[in-house]
């Protein structure tokens, strides 16, 4: 009976999700977090070179649209299959346990995964294992310190889902430095409120510039990269032993 109940709370926790996501991804609001996400995706990932270059995001989404890797792969998890076509080229994947081995991947972008799932910390320890040595990791998630965080306390907002997940851009950076992911850049998107009116959208197109220049840091999302830095060893050569006695007699040239 309890695993009943179980199984009923989280397949109903599972289709509120989905109905949120489905409703922020088409309000306008959503639409023009998206617009500018793909702009900057496009921008910072079109010089990324490698093998193998790996998405994960709960929504479709391109992110690799730009990008010059050949061998291009699209992940998402459960939480997000109403989200998903069912043609797709997307396989559904657990967040912290990746199907692929270890040091195989030249870049991994999270877009939105980190405040999706229960164990954030978890899904990063993955994205180290996955990357080879250089890598690039690139991460996008919500700023719970921006100017977004004052709606996750009123209600109908068209928020995404699990608002109070949030990871703060402090924890994320020591996070990396833990696991030795070099913090090599980023930026702030979106300085304007979340208002879902087209009408009041254009009106709030200034705060996008003020907030550039003088809030940089309240942007409502955050985009990260950082590089796998592998720690080498460098064999130092001995020198060679010498095999002539210390002391020998020495000839002297006659007069």
């Amino acid at each position: 009976m309890l695993s009943f109940f179980l199984t009923l709370y989280t397949f109903t926790r599972m289709n509120t999700e989905n109905n949120i996501w489905t409703t922020y991804l088409k309000s306008p609001v959503g639409q023009k977090l998206m617009t500018e996400e793909k702009d900057w995706f496009d921008r910072n990932l079109e010089d990324v070179f490698g093998y193998n270059a790996v998405q994960m995001c709960p929504y479709n989404f391109d992110a690799l649209n730009k990008n010059r890797v050949s061998a291009k792969y699209k992940f998402s998890f459960a939480t997000s299959e109403a989200e998903i076509p069912s043609a797709s080229d997307v396989f559904m994947v657990s967040p912290a346990e990746l199907p692929l081995a270890t040091g195989s991947v030249d870049l991994l972008v999270l877009i939105h995964v980190l405040e999706n799932v229960e164990d954030p910390h978890a899904v990063l320890r993955e994205a180290e294992r996955v990357l080879i040595s250089e890598g690039k990791l690139v991460i996008c998630s919500f700023n719970p310190f921006g100017v977004w965080a004052i709606n996750r306390y009123f209600g109908n907002v068209n928020l995404p889902p699990n608002p109070d997940n949030w990871v703060a851009l402090a924890r994320l950076k020591d996070w990396c430095k833990l696991l030795e992911l070099e913090i090599v850049g980023g930026q702030f998107l979106a300085f304007y409120p979340a208002i879902n009116s087209s009408k009041w959208k254009d009106k709030f197109s200034w705060v996008q510039l003020v907030g550039k220049r003088w809030w940089p840091t309240s942007g409502a999302v955050y985009c990260l990269t950082s590089i796998k830095r592998t720690v080498g060893m460098n064999l130092v050569k001995t020198k060679p032993w010498n095999r002539d006695p210390k002391f020998r007699k020495k000839s002297i040239p006659s007069v």
